[in-house]
């Protein structure tokens, strides 16, 4: 099975086109950030911090899985990363929850997907936006793509685009680590430093090995608050 791999990848890679190359697009870091503001709805927070029951981890199976299936793995293998005792153990949950977020794409999403890596890589992130917008016609209901979509607007500099696939990707899963991530980084290139840190507080408290030794969240405190005296 290919596409958990390649959503790995988009994820390195998207961050890393974003850190070279969305600056000089068109000054969108520092045009019209105000007007840009949309937030995410209130529900999605009221969702995402709602208590998980502990449960002991189970394997990704996918193959053949039921939806209510899916999910009550996703909630399992999620209670177990917020609980990992080293980055190695929350490494391999979090590679087993990307299967499971993207186990019920068809093979022709996979094929919009895999464009998009192309275009990416051919630095045509609009295209990328257009490929994954394609996907989300054919299976609105999934939420890794969303994600994607939110990803592909922060390099082509859609901040308000991004903003809103990650609301939108959250209210269908709020337990996955990777949106709240992506959101800390687009309130950070918003220049949104509180907003940046609560995102990212998510982080932790769904997986506190992401950030072990808190040098992230050092950082957007002083971002959110400036240097302590």
């Amino acid at each position: 099975m290919r596409h958990p791999a390649l959503f790995g990848w988009l994820n390195t890679h998207v961050m890393r086109k974003t850190r070279f190359s969305a600056c000089r697009r068109n000054g969108f870091l520092f045009v019209g950030l105000c007007a840009i503001y949309a937030g995410l709805p209130a529900t999605v927070w009221a969702q995402a911090n709602a208590p998980t029951a502990p449960s002991a981890p189970l394997q990704a199976n996918t193959a053949t899985q039921h939806p209510s299936s899916v999910a009550e793995q996703i909630k399992q293998l999620s209670t177990a990363l917020a609980h990992a005792k080293t980055p190695e153990e929350a490494h391999g949950l979090q590679e087993k929850l990307e299967a499971l977020r993207s186990a019920k794409l068809s093979p022709t999403t996979q094929l919009l997907v895999r464009r998009a890596e192309k275009d990416l890589t051919t630095d045509k992130p609009d295209d990328a936006v257009e490929d994954i917008g394609d996907a989300l016609a054919l299976q609105p209901d999934q939420a890794i793509l969303w994600r994607t979509r939110a990803q592909m607007c922060l390099v082509a500099g859609d901040l308000k685009g991004a903003i809103t696939d990650i609301g939108e990707a959250l209210q269908r899963d709020p337990l996955d680590v990777e949106s709240w991530s992506l959101l800390a980084s687009v309130e950070e290139h918003r220049n949104d430093g509180k907003a940046a840190l609560k995102a990212w507080q998510k982080v932790l408290e769904l997986s506190p090995m992401t950030d072990r030794n808190h040098k992230r969240l050092d950082a957007l405190h002083i971002k959110a608050y400036g240097q302590p005296t």
